[in-house]
């Protein structure tokens, strides 16, 4: 037992003696020195090293180095690049003798990265990008051959090379200030954990921090794998999977993120290309490609992107500014909280006020988007397919392409948002689609049915409720073949109307109150806040429909008149025909709203065909007595005194 505590005690006293050796044999000062004129003579910076370095033996060998900075270069303002409270080293002990650095494994805590880009788009990293560069390009020869005018003591304290094996960031905090715009984004709480450095090779990493910007609050955490050039110009992040939860001015309510894929990024040209993304917030699920090129004043966007489903409402309701900018999780998540209320006749997707469009000012965005199913309105459509512009404050939709209830959609949508208020405008197709359906999903309407097919083409000024009814202005052209208008039947409320006139009772109805046609066709004219025709026609093998009229997008209200002309056999109620109403035309009005229309017989005219049709059957009576009496005696007589008057007066 004695001879294994004086073995355990003569272990102890040789690391004391190394340690004390290499404390006293390795000079930490030279090292600073070091440091410091090998950041100026190849960066041409100045590292500004206040904390001591000191040694470490717990739990590995290895010295930490106090604050040190990294100063901008010049032409930027007084400051720090890059700043470290403490950097903690794991080093090997025989290179350094040699004036080698090999470090196995970086720690830095409270380190602070500042990146600026000014005006002109040049930032305070260029200078270090070219740097990495120019060696690059530069022959491994010249950069291990020694300089043969350079002095054995310049060359015995050179470090000759530096190697790392892994990085970690503890609690550090990034600026990325923008000159261009003003803007300003801070991470803190950055905590970065790279398993090796090795540029040219995959390696793992993890990342957290949390997120603040003028809009935009959040907490971020990624994984994957990095890639990095041996030039320091290019990254790669594969296998990246990236989660964000998010609140704050732009993003209302607490919305969470979660985006995978791989991110390839050009360091010198700001380029980022995304491949592969799969992406959802909300009910918004995404996948397709995505580039950015953030090195114009204003960052472009390309996309071609695919959603299984695209619910606008959903989507709308979710990102409403009236949810607030900053719900609590508590909140979110409480079964109780309020819903708001469905819009009365516009969707929820458009506002009561005007909205801020300013961020298309500042967006160059170009791609196309693809969804098996959307949902707006009320309606449903699939296998949409558009083509989306965003650049100088004007944006655009076209190539439009969707189905929809046995039919297609085709057409084009247009926003310029620099006048006050924006202006915008519409082209639509609708060919072949299924009416009633189409109305009553989208509008509520259940008047109507039949194969329907609309050309839209409207303008207007504003995009709050209020003012898209105003400004409205435009053309349509309707036409619906093998339908019906439901909720009337215009045969039938003839025939009652006739018997009424009659005096005959009037036997309640067992008829569909529906009347069918084969053909309805109308040109409309919209502004000023109405919808008018002067041209609508209907018909059918009983009837033919000619009408016109208004309807308010101010009030619903509608104000229409069907001059109705009965053209086949129409039967009493009785089962004898109507053959005095035949060719003959009845009004008849349609009043209330286009939701709950209103039916009503032009009751005098009724009146006033039945009045004819009475005082034509006793003309026909008293004609036929008259005819009798002038065949007879007084016939005879008249003859003798006047003759050839009666054939005269065709008696």
């Amino acid at each position: 037992m004695k001879k294994w505590l004086y073995a355990l005690a003569v272990l102890v006293l040789v690391l004391l003696l190394g340690a004390f050796a290499l404390t006293r044999l390795v000079d930490t000062d030279r090292i600073k020195r070091l440091l410091v004129e090998q950041t100026r003579e190849k960066t041409g910076r100045t590292l500004v090293i206040e904390g001591d370095l000191s040694w470490r033996f717990f739990p590995s060998v290895g010295f930490t180095l106090g604050k040190t900075a990294l100063l901008n270069p010049a032409g930027f303002e007084q400051g720090a690049t890059l700043s470290v409270g403490e950097v903690s080293l794991d080093v090997a002990l025989q290179p350094l003798l040699d004036n080698r650095l090999e470090v196995g494994h970086a720690v830095l805590r409270n380190a602070r990265l500042h990146l600026i880009t000014r005006k002109d788009g040049s930032t305070n990293l260029d200078d270090l990008q070219r740097l990495s560069k120019r060696e690059a390009a530069a022959p491994d020869a010249e950069t291990t051959e020694p300089d043969v005018n350079e002095s054995a003591p310049d060359q015995a304290r050179r470090l000759e090379f530096v190697s790392l094996a892994g990085v970690k960031v503890v609690d550090a905090e990034v600026l990325l200030q923008d000159e261009r715009n003003a803007g300003l984004t801070r991470l803190n709480r950055v905590n970065l954990t790279l398993d090796r450095f090795a540029p040219g090779e995959e390696v793992p990493f993890g990342f957290s921090s949390n997120l603040f910007s003028d809009a935009v609050q959040g907490n971020v955490n990624a994984e994957g794998r990095l890639w990095l050039s041996p030039e320091y110009d290019r990254l790669r992040l594969d296998d990246l999977l990236v989660s964000l939860g998010a609140t704050g001015r732009a993003v209302p309510g607490n919305k969470e993120l979660t985006l995978s894929g791989d991110l390839a990024y050009h360091i010198a040209n700001k380029q980022a290309a995304f491949t592969g993304v799969n992406m959802t917030v909300g009910s918004l699920a995404l996948d397709g490609e995505l580039n950015v090129n953030h090195a114009p004043d204003v960052p472009q966007i390309r996309f071609d992107l695919h959603t299984p489903l695209l619910d606008l409402e959903q989507l709308s309701a979710e990102w409403s500014s009236e949810q607030g900018g900053a719900v609590s999780g508590a909140a979110a998540t409480d079964n109780h909280a309020e819903v708001p209320a469905e819009g009365a006749s516009l969707p929820p997707s458009v506002a009561s006020s005007e909205p801020d469009l300013s961020i298309l000012k500042t967006l160059d965005v170009q791609g196309r988007l693809s969804a098996d199913q959307l949902k707006v309105q009320g309606m449903e459509m699939e296998n949409l397919e558009l083509n989306i512009k965003v650049r100088q404050g004007k944006a655009s939709a076209e190539q439009i392409s969707a189905r929809l209830y046995d039919g297609t959609l085709n057409g084009t949508v247009s926003l310029n948002a620099n006048p006050t208020p924006a202006r915008f405008a519409l082209q639509t197709e609708l060919k072949g689609v299924d009416g009633y359906q189409l109305l009553n999903n989208a509008a509520g309407m259940d008047s109507l049915e039949g194969r329907a097919s609309v050309d839209l083409n409207v303008t207007g000024r504003g995009l709050s409720s209020q003012a898209i009814k105003e400004s409205l202005a435009g053309t349509s052209r309707v036409e619906f073949a093998d339908g019906a208008l439901r909720g009337i039947n215009i045969a039938a409320m003839i025939r009652r109307a006739y018997a009424q006139v009659k005096g005959q009772p009037v036997m309640e109805e067992q008829e569909a109150q529906k009347t069918d046609f084969s053909a309805l066709t109308a040109d409309f004219a919209i502004g000023e806040g109405k919808v008018s025709t002067d041209n609508l026609r209907l018909a059918s093998p009983l009837l033919r429909v000619r009408g016109e009229g208004e309807t308010s997008l101010l009030n619903d209200s509608l104000d229409v008149l069907l001059n109705t002309s009965i053209v086949g056999t129409l039967k009493g109620q009785d089962g004898e025909t109507l053959d005095e109403l035949k060719n003959i035309t009845v009004p008849v009005r349609i009043s209330g709203s286009y939701k709950e229309p209103r039916y009503s017989l032009d009751m005098q005219r009724v009146f006033d065909l039945y009045l004819k049709e009475k005082a034509g059957k006793e003309a026909e009576r008293l004609q036929r007595k008259l005819d009798e009496k002038l065949n007879g005696e007084l016939g005879d007589k008249i003859n003798e005194k006047l003759p050839g008057l009666l054939d005269k007066l065709g008696l």
